[in-house]
């Protein structure tokens, strides 16, 4: 009886413990060519980082459709819920004259590590409407981090360097994702219940989707995305 018990509580808790998904893909029927950064020329310091001009990200979309870097977070269905911030930092480094990554998504309270690898001054200008404005300069190596208390999604750009743009997107929950390079995404750790998924990209839109979270995957239909 007791042997019986230990393994009923055994295979209860690796239920408990195991991931489950909520899988989709952004997609466009959009027809996009990748753009060259070719200010960079114009900048020696910047131009010899490169073999070839590196592409703006801005809208990147794959031969098949897909939409690299929109995020798709939960809107609605976590209401009167609070979700302790990761203490682990989101990194944003400069290198090669261009913010990597593109975008970055955080929870309200997380830290967000801004890095230069390059050998020359950057600076880091946030445009956020309701968290605080910054801008600070960073020389090579230089690590500085800020925390966000408001959700919004908002544009970090340096100002020596006008071609560097990212985003930000910083949430009250930990239930969002950036789409890959195929406009793929995986929310982790959903728990089942009643949800608003929505789509946001600096290019495009897209309606939302209500969804029902049960079972270890939940297959999204596809979010088709259009020109804003």
């Amino acid at each position: 009886m007791r042997e019986f018990l230990m393994l009923a509580l055994m295979a209860s808790t690796s239920l408990a413990d195991e991931e489950t998904l909520v899988t989709g893909s952004v997609r466009t029927a959009l027809k996009v060519r990748p753009k060259p950064v070719k200010a960079i020329e114009g900048d020696p310091k910047c131009a010899c980082l490169h073999d070839q001009l590196p592409v703006f990200e801005d809208l990147l979309v794959g031969a098949d459709g897909g939409v690299k870097w929109a995020i798709v977070r939960v809107t609605k269905g976590l209401e009167g819920k609070t979700f302790e911030a990761p203490k682990t930092p989101a990194l944003i480094d400069q290198k090669g004259c261009c913010y990597s990554p593109h975008v970055t998504g955080v929870q309200t309270g997380q830290p967000v590590a801004f890095k230069n690898s390059d050998g020359f001054l950057h600076n880091v200008h946030g445009l956020p409407f309701d968290n605080k404005e910054f801008n600070f300069g960073q020389q090579q190596g230089a690590i500085e981090e800020k925390r966000f208390p408001k959700p919004e999604i908002f544009k970090v750009r340096c100002d020596v360097h006008p071609w560097m743009g990212a985003w930000i997107g910083v949430f009250d929950h930990p239930y969002f994702a950036i789409t890959d390079a195929e406009g793929r995404f995986a929310i982790k750790n959903l728990p089942p219940g009643k949800y608003t998924l929505e789509v946001w990209h600096e290019k495009l839109k897209g309606p939302p989707a209500d969804i029902t979270v049960e079972g270890k995957e939940t297959k999204v239909p596809a979010f088709a995305v259009v020109e804003k």
